[in-house]
């Protein structure tokens, strides 16, 4: 392995590691987090499962898992997804499937090119990198209905497997007797921040006992934000984050998806939360594309699953030492002027 092929990868690592105060998904995954060593299993992999060495780096992200952009020597350009221990190799077998389906029925997810493999102390997904398409806004309604109408058609491109998915739960399922989910990532302690963020959590707490009462179940994008999805004028033409499906309720599902659906978390010249009229027209243009309105169990259960979707991202903001409620398009000041009303999606 040539260090004149490394070094670029090896770059782009060390610049993301130091804008983090700890590396937790690079030393959960590698056991370490030294830049020099994750490019090297990186090189390794591609060589290995490619047959062709990293030649330059693309992007190196990390929050969940840690994905990696690499451009190959033979030219094509590769989507690493690297997954802490906690994922099964059974259930990214599972999202690879899924993912597939998509990508040869709708043509909308990135091609899988290996995996899952063994990579660190977990496993990898390889895929090719889709590079059509740009990033809309969705406070623009016409982007909203068509980011609602494509939930809609890939809930009913997936339904086939509901029944026998081997997804995980999603990641704001409640602990049991809790009143929360695990954070996603460490970096947010909500026992150790429980003081000032009583106003959320009496949310949270009206919502929790809603969130399973009514509404079929369906395979979900369980991170249905507009920075997923890539248009080419009004048209979605790739979607990403398939490791993010999920099976749940058809309601909580849309509930979670319309507290989420305009937040781009890569930029910041956008209010990262809805309104809560755009939530509700969020909510109406899923029923149009689906031709049918939720019953007013459903609403309840998709109001709650809203509501605790809003609580949690604030409750994050919260443990991150953040108050910014008292500013309008986040998630915080959503609960600060709405409260309960948030449960009457």
């Amino acid at each position: 392995m040539g260090t004149d092929l490394v070094s670029p990868l090896e770059f782009t690592i060390s610049a993301h590691l130091r804008g983090c105060d700890q590396a937790h998904v690079e030393e959960a995954i590698y056991g370490h987090s030294d830049a020099r060593r994750i490019a090297a299993a990186l090189d390794d992999l591609c060589r290995h499962e490619l047959g062709a060495p990293v030649e330059d780096a693309l992007f190196h992200q990390s929050s969940i898992g840690a994905v990696t952009g690499v451009r190959l020597a033979d030219g094509r350009k590769v989507v690493i997804k690297a997954h802490q221990p906690d994922w099964s190799r059974d259930q990214l077998c599972a999202v690879v499937r899924l993912q597939q389906h998509v990508a040869s029925a709708c043509g909308l997810a990135p091609e899988v090119l290996a995996g899952p493999v063994p990579l660190g102390r977990g496993f990898a997904v390889l895929e090719a990198l889709a590079g059509r398409g740009v990033v809309r806004d969705a406070h623009q309604p016409r982007v909203r209905r068509t980011q609602a109408g494509t939930l809609h058609r890939l809930v009913s491109c997936l339904e086939q497997f509901t029944s026998r998915s081997g997804l995980k739960p999603h990641v704001l399922t409640p602990l049991p007797g809790c009143l929360w989910p695990a954070p996603h990532s460490r970096l947010f302690d909500f026992d150790a921040t429980k003081h000032g963020a009583e106003y959320i959590d009496r949310i949270a707490r009206a919502a929790r006992p809603l969130l399973e009462v009514e509404g079929r179940m369906v395979i979900a994008h369980g991170d249905w934000r507009i920075e997923h999805l890539r248009f080419e004028g009004d048209e979605p033409v790739a979607i990403f984050d398939w490791d993010s499906l999920c099976v749940m309720s058809e309601p909580r599902m849309l509930g979670v998806a319309a507290h989420m659906f305009c937040a781009d978390w890569s930029r910041d010249d956008i209010a990262q939360a809805p309104t809560l009229d755009e939530a509700r027209a969020f909510v109406a243009d899923y029923e149009a594309a689906r031709g049918l309105e939720f019953t007013a169990a459903e609403r309840r259960t998709c109001g709650a699953a809203f509501a605790y979707g809003v609580a949690y991202t604030a409750r994050c903001g919260h443990a991150s030492g953040v108050d910014i409620r008292e500013r309008p398009g986040n998630h915080q000041h959503l609960i600060a002027i709405h409260g309960m009303q948030l449960l009457e999606l």
